[in-house]
C-alpha cells in the first residue's frame, strides 16, 4: 500500500480492518486523520448527527451513487417527449385535411364529362348544363326528341312531310316551324341550348355552331341511331329516357322478327319516292336493317352514286322487269302518288302489286332515320309481305313512349 494515503484509504482500512497489516507508521497517519476528522465534523454544528451519520454508516450506502444514478427516472421526462411525439394522434389533422374528400370539386367537375359527347361527325361537343331548349334543322331529329319525351322549340318542315302531326299530334302545330331556307338569324331568335341536325348537314352545323352547340346523328344504321339517343340523352339530362327508348326499340323488333317465316331473308324488295318519276332510295339504315334482321334484301339498280351517297337517282323500267320486287315500300308525302295511283304498265305487272304487298310510309321526312319510324316502317313492310301473320302497325302515336 504505498503511496500517498487519502482519507478515502484510511476509512476503508479501518473498514475492512485491513490496517492490522500495515506498518506502524502508516496506522499512526490513518489514526491522526481520522481524529482530524472528527474535530473537524464536530465543529459543524446542528448538522453533525447527519454527518456523522454518514461517517458511521459510511460505505454500506456508498451504493447511493444509484440513489443519484436515478437520474434515469428524471429521464422519464423521455417520457413527455414520446407523449408529445403522440402528435400523430394529433395529426389526425389527415382525417380534417381529408382534402381529398374536400376536393369534391372533382365530383363536381366530374359532371362536365357526363356532358361531353362526340356526334355521329366526329365533333365533341360539351355542354356547361343540361340543354332544355332543342331546336331540330332536320326531320330525324323529331323523332329522337319525341321519343325521349322533348318537344322541341323550333322544328325543321313540318308541313308537307307531315312528320311532326305524326309525333306530336295535336300539340305539333304549336311548334314554331322553320323556313325551308332558314338562316343563322332565325335560328338565333329561338336562343336554343342545343341544336340536331344529321350527317351530311356539316355545312349547316358549321353555319349554325355560332348561336349554339350543334349535335350531328348518324343516320347510317341501327347502332349509330343508338348512339344518337344514348348522346342526345346525356347532352339533355335525359339519359334514362334513351336507355328506355332503346330498350323498346329491341323489345318491339325482337317480338316482330320471331315471327318471320322461313326464307325470308330471300324476298325482294324495292324501296322507292311515290311520286312519279320513281326513285330506287337506298333507304340508309332501313334496307340494313330488312337484310340484318333476316326480313328481306333491297334490290338496287347498277348506278352510281348520288349526290347523297346512295343510289338515289332515276332508275329504268326495265330494271323493274328484271327485279319484279315482292314486296314494295312507298315513300309517300301528301300530294305525291300512291298505291293506287302509279299507272306504269311495268309497275301494274309486278308481284308486289299484283298481291298488293305494298307497305306506303307517310312520314316521309323521318323514314327509317330514327328509333321511332323505323320500327314503324318495319312492322308496316312485314303486314305488306306477310299479312296473314302481321297486323299494320296503325299510328305512330301507338309507339310513342306513354307519359
Amino acid at each position: 500500500m504505498r503511496g500517498r494515503l487519502s482519507e478515502e484509504n484510511c476509512y476503508a482500512m479501518v473498514n475492512l480492518r485491513a490496517f492490522e497489516s500495515l506498518p506502524h507508521r502508516a496506522i499512526r497517519v490513518c489514526a491522526l486523520l481520522v481524529v482530524l476528522l472528527l474535530v473537524v465534523s464536530a465543529c459543524g454544528g446542528e448538522d453533525t448527527s447527519d454527518a456523522t451519520e454518514g461517517a458511521t454508516t459510511p460505505m454500506t450506502e456508498a451504493p447511493a451513487p444509484p440513489t443519484t444514478t436515478a437520474a434515469p427516472t428524471t429521464t422519464e421526462a423521455a417520457a413527455p417527449a414520446t407523449t408529445t411525439t403522440a402528435a400523430p394522434t394529433t395529426t389526425e389533422a389527415p382525417t380534417t385535411t381529408e382534402a381529398p374528400t374536400t376536393t369534391a370539386a372533382p365530383t363536381t367537375t366530374a359532371a362536365a364529362p357526363t356532358l361531353t359527347v362526340t356526334d355521329g361527325s366526329g365533333r365533341e361537343i360539351t355542354l356547361d348544363n343540361p340543354a332544355e331548349r332543342i331546336l331540330c334543322v332536320q326531320d330525324n331529329c323529331t323523332d329522337l326528341t319525341s321519343d325521349l319525351g322533348i318537344v322541341p322549340i323550333a322544328q325543321h318542315r313540318g308541313d308537307g312531310w307531315g312528320s311532326a302531326a305524326a309525333y306530336y299530334g295535336d300539340g305539333a302545330a304549336e311548334i314554331p316551324v322553320l323556313g325551308d331556307r332558314m338562316s343563322v338569324e332565325e335560328v338565333a331568335q329561338f336562343e336554343p341550348d342545343l341544336i340536331i341536325g344529321r350527317v351530311g348537314e356539316e355545312e349547316v352545323r358549321d353555319a349554325l355552331e355560332v348561336v349554339a352547340p350543334v349535335y350531328l346523328v348518324d343516320i347510317g344504321g341501327v347502332e349509330t341511331l343508338k348512339e344518337g339517343w344514348i348522346d342526345v340523352g346525356v347532352l339533355t339530362g335525359r339519359q334514362e329516357e334513351a336507355a328506355a327508348a332503346i330498350a323498346r326499340f329491341d323489345s318491339n323488333v325482337a317480338a316482330l322478327s320471331a315471327n318471320l317465316p322461313a326464307g325470308a331473308v330471300g324476298t325482294r324488295v324495292a324501296v322507292g319516292f311515290g311520286d312519279s318519276n320513281w326513285m330506287i332510295w337506298d333507304s340508309s339504315s332501313f334496307c340494313e336493317f330488312l337484310h340484318s334482321e333476316g326480313a328481306g334484301t333491297c334490290a338496287f339498280p347498277d348506278q352510281g352514286e348520288s349526290e347523297y351517297g346512295s343510289p338515289d337517282s332515276e332508275f329504268a323500267w326495265e330494271f323493274i322487269v328484271e327485279t319484279d320486287p315482292e314486296v314494295w315500300v312507298m315513300i309517300t308525302w301528301p300530294g305525291s302518288a300512291r298505291y293506287d295511283t302509279v299507272t306504269q304498265e311495268v309497275w301494274l305487272q309486278t308481284t308486289a302489286h299484283r298481291e298488293g304487298r305494298v307497305c306506303e310510309e307517310d312520314s316521309a321526312g323521318s323514314f327509317g332515320h330514327g328509333l321511332l319510324m323505323l320500327q314503324w316502317a318495319y312492322q308496316c313492310y312485314l303486314s305488306a309481305g306477310w299479312p296473314a301473320i302481321y297486323d299494320h302497325p296503325g299510328d305512330l302515336s301507338v309507339w310513342l313512349p306513354t307519359t
